[in-house]
């Protein structure tokens, strides 16, 4: 890292669970504490290059060492990394807490770097370890309608490079998230709301299909943050972005360092339920069917 932290903040992640009726899962994590920077890393590196330049630290651990059917004690060198970069679900967390507690996040000081108010005058895009993947054999563009017509996708939702489940990914192009999954980090909901849309903070972009990844070989994208104008006037709204390739550079990126273990994250299959709200197809369509014109009818449902 350019500069290590120079301020940590402790953050108790309440546990908190998720469930996705139709793909027959529900996710959990238990209550968890890590340690995150107040300010920003700038990097001016990729996703990659930015994980990659979090500093090692080097420590002596003893181990047994076999020898002639003997065996004895060695000294040797071990490699760790004091901080990580933060997930998507921990900057939810740390947005919600102050949200919850009846205060603007937008002025926070721990947002600060993403609005500007730093010594540079500004606005850095935030990499988290969080990303999303097309899953194996799935068209990236074929989404799921739910009975208020809105679009969802599903995808591999990944921390690093291990995948953690699969979640349906709402519709982005700047709409409002209106609930969010606390265990993934992301949009739960995302709505297409007019400014003012108090109590509403953030704005999502999802670029479903994008282009193959360089490292891993995957239709991959980062879920990062930014701040943005997204109205006539007023102030800047967060903005979570899972539309950018993790091999994309830019001189204002950069990323939270955290300390503290990553959360367990428990995943419990569940009979699929297709009456569930997020794919109920065949209810909506018995419903929609004598009340849509046919064309319509047609649109909606992609026949």
């Amino acid at each position: 890292m350019a500069t290590k932290p120079e301020t940590m903040e402790r953050l108790v992640m309440q546990p908190a669970s998720s469930s996705y009726p139709s793909l027959g899962v529900t996710y959990r994590h238990p209550r968890h504490e890590i340690e995150y920077s107040a300010a920003l890393v700038r990097t001016g590196k990729s996703y990659y290059d930015s994980k990659e330049s979090i500093p090692i630290e080097h420590s002596m651990r003893t181990a047994p060492i076999s020898d002639a059917g003997s065996q004895t004690l060695e000294r040797i060198p071990t490699i760790l990394r004091k901080y990580r970069m933060s997930t998507a679900a921990e900057e939810l967390a740390i947005q919600l807490g102050l949200e919850r507690a009846g205060q603007d996040p937008r002025k926070a000081g721990v947002f600060d770097d993403l609005f500007g108010r730093n010594d540079s005058h500004v606005y850095i895009w935030q990499w988290t370890a969080t990303g999303l993947r097309v899953p194996k054999g799935r068209d990236p563009n074929k989404y799921e309608t739910d009975r208020q017509g809105r679009k969802y996708w599903v995808r591999e939702f990944l921390i690093g490079n291990n995948t953690v489940g699969v979640v349906l990914v709402p519709e982005g192009n700047g709409r409002v998230a209106v609930e969010w999954d606390e265990v993934s980090g992301l949009p739960r909901v995302t709505e297409d709301i007019s400014f003012p849309h108090n109590p509403y903070t953030t704005h999502f972009w999802f670029n479903p299909n994008s282009a193959e990844d360089s490292r891993s070989k995957n239709k991959d994208v980062a879920v990062g943050r930014w701040s943005g104008w997204h109205h006539d006037g007023g102030d800047r709204c967060f903005g979570v972005a899972a539309n950018c390739a993790c091999s994309n550079a830019d001189s204002l990126d950069g990323f939270r360092p955290v300390r503290g273990s990553l959360s367990e994250i428990e995943k419990e299959i569940i009979t699929a339920n297709p009456t569930s709200a997020e794919t109920a197809l065949s209810k909506g369509m018995e419903d929609d069917y004598g009340k849509m014109p046919l064309a319509e009818f047609l649109k909606k449902y992609r026949l």
